[in-house]
């Protein structure tokens, strides 16, 4: 725990500080604080000991309360409601789980867990010492990606049977999907039954009616015919109005004109922020990303879809890795993560070439492409999982004596890889990093331990050094060369407040940021802030182009945006994109992107 942490006390009403941390420690341990009261800048009110995590140690443990029936609180009490990020990731919460109440963690916790989707965003959460129930948007707004609009949402909910999502209690139809919940089946009526049986037909004939016309091949048909996933746009497609899209995705005829394309820098690659097109996906779909013959694969719950972006209709479908929730460019594969095992993808078909088993959750993580290393932190199984891209396999899984990983970094060339762990106490957040060489056997090495105090944000590694946001709104720069024990971070710099992603582009340093509502752009010698950029609304999704000159940002509520930034002029243009977008993803090179919004149930293809 930061030293720097310092408290005012109350005791039967006199009031003493700002007290720094090992002095109130020492007064506790002690004995000279009888039934005292603590309060931190950012906080309006006195509250017992048991309810500060630095200091809950020396205090009983609070016993949980009843979980919440009934009305749940949307807001925190008068004197609590402007909680700054640093006094409420320090308090201790109790929290609402499926299976029944958890706690006391830390609010650090509770945002990591509403972020990954581990804490419902339904779920209600209980300030120790303070009775009643809050909805845990309402304390943590901006913790979740993509949705940080607050919206009251009912405890009591069920499945719904067609695309599974929740359903508030008493509604008669579905809000993901449409369909008819009710106790009762509602009838089909004949426009019902006819337009199920065009539907059917359709289905069934449209295939065989484009595989038909492709065999012909006379190339007038472009407006019907679905080409098959391996197929090139067609050359009457660019013609055609309303094809724009197929035009930034068609393949030069001309093999002369195809080297060229090749051989051109891909500092010559830049994305214009243009949309080429919008799709409407399933209510199940979780991620998009851009496919190399220009296609979209949607991963969803029940299956991967390839996408043509021209016209929205899904070309193929494959069953074989279901449940992916995310899609990962490794190389020149594709990694599909589900539940617990990945499946490496042939990108054109989505085919799975091979079965990677580590039988546990895994996070998304990070790659160096070139080495052929791709690394998966794992905070059930308390380990980093290194795999080998070129024959896909598990090479080495690293464990830190039992601390939970929750990011991961690694550099270009696979030389150092950095995981930021935590204590394996409920409460605790991550506020060290470890160190280690995935090339090298875990057997073979000392993986090197740094505690850093403050909450570790995020990570990123390039050029022999870790960059680490801090949740005290500071990036620091540890130097990672060497077999000796690590020293304490050489460079320290302020940057937005409350962090959330960093990213190491060749020439600078990214920082995204949620209470800021800012972007900072830092120099990787000097840490110094070369740019600030304020966007109005928190970061919440954040990604730099393969030739690290361009950067995407996302913005979620109140004022969602896209943005495409220049990196060495700091210029920012936002994108012409409606929906409040969960997450975005560049294409193999830098001159294409995709945007997907989970709650419009949307992919932008951008160019």
């Amino acid at each position: 725990m930061s030293q720097n942490v310092e408290f005012l006390v109350s005791e039967q009403g006199n009031i003493r500080g700002p007290m720094r941390l090992e002095a109130v420690r020492r007064e506790i341990g002690g004995g000279t604080l009888k039934d005292p009261l603590f309060r931190m800048e950012g906080c309006k009110r006195f509250l017992p000991g048991a309810a500060w995590d630095p200091i809950s140690d020396l205090f009983p443990s609070p016993s949980p309360p009843d979980a919440p029936e009934g009305v749940v609180a949307e807001a925190l009490p008068r004197d609590l409601a402007k909680l700054d990020p640093q006094a409420r990731d320090k308090l201790l919460w109790f929290v609402e789980d499926t299976d029944g109440v958890m706690g006391p963690v830390t609010g650090a916790f509770v945002v990591r867990g509403l972020m990954t989707g581990r804490i419902p965003i339904s779920s209600g959460v209980s300030l120790v010492s303070v009775p009643g129930w809050i909805r845990g948007t309402a304390v943590f707004p901006a913790a979740l990606e993509g949705a940080t609009a607050i919206r009251k949402r009912p405890m009591s909910t069920f499945t719904c049977p067609y695309c599974l999502e929740p359903v508030m209690v008493g509604s008669t139809s579905c809000l993901m999907c449409g369909e008819f919940v009710g106790i009762a089946k509602p009838r089909l009526g004949l426009s019902r039954v006819v337009g199920l049986v065009g539907i059917g037909l359709a289905l069934v004939l449209a295939p065989l009616l484009g595989g038909a016309l492709s065999v012909r091949g006379d190339g007038r048909g472009a407006g019907v015919e679905i080409p098959s996933a391996n197929a090139a746009p067609s050359p009457g497609a660019s013609a055609s109005p309303g094809s724009s899209a197929s035009a930034a995705t068609s393949a030069p005829a001309d093999p002369a004109a195809n080297a060229l394309a090749d051989s051109a820098p891909a500092a010559a690659k830049r994305l214009e922020g243009k949309v080429a097109a919008k799709i409407d996906v399933a209510a199940d779909a979780e991620a998009a990303i851009l496919l190399p013959q220009g296609h979209v694969a949607v991963a969803r719950r029940v299956a991967l879809d390839v996408v043509d972006p021209r016209s929205g209709v899904v070309m193929t479908s494959s069953r074989e890795a279901q449940s992916a929730r995310v899609i990962e460019r490794v190389g020149g594969a594709l990694y599909a993560l589900g539940q617990t095992r990945i499946g490496a993808l042939e990108p054109d078909t989505l085919r799975v070439l091979r079965w990677i088993e580590p039988r546990t959750q895994l996070l998304p993580g990070a790659a160096a492409a070139s080495a052929g290393l791709a690394i998966f932190p794992s905070a059930v199984d308390r380990s980093v999982l290194v795999v080998g891209t070129e024959h896909h396999v598990e090479i080495a899984r690293f464990r830190f004596g039992g601390a939970i990983p929750s990011a991961a970094a690694i550099d270009a060339e696979g030389t150092w890889a950095v995981a930021s762990v935590a204590d394996p106490r409920p409460r605790a957040y991550p506020d060290a990093i470890e160190v280690f060489a995935p090339l090298t056997p875990p057997s073979a090495q000392l993986v090197r331990h740094l505690s850093l105090g403050d909450p570790v944000a995020a990570v990123a590694v390039q050029s022999g050094f870790a960059f680490v946001a801090l949740g005290s709104s500071r990036i620091v720069r540890v130097t990672l060369e060497g077999k000796g024990l690590l020293a304490p971070p050489n460079l320290s710099r302020d940057t937005c407040t409350d962090p959330a992603f960093v990213r190491a582009a060749p020439r600078t340093l990214v920082v995204g940021c949620r209470a800021g509502r800012a972007l900072s752009l830092h120099a990787p010698a000097t840490l110094t802030q070369d740019t600030r950029l304020e966007l109005g609304s928190p970061v919440t999704a954040l990604e730099v182009s393969p030739s690290g000159d361009q950067a995407l940002v996302v913005t979620g509520a109140p004022s969602p945006g896209v943005y495409v930034v220049d990196l060495a002029t700091g210029e920012p243009v936002r994108v012409d994109v409606t929906d409040e977008v969960t997450s975005v993803r560049f294409g193999k090179d830098a001159e294409s992107a995709t945007a997907f919004s989970a709650r419009a149930r949307r992919v932008w293809v951008l160019r």
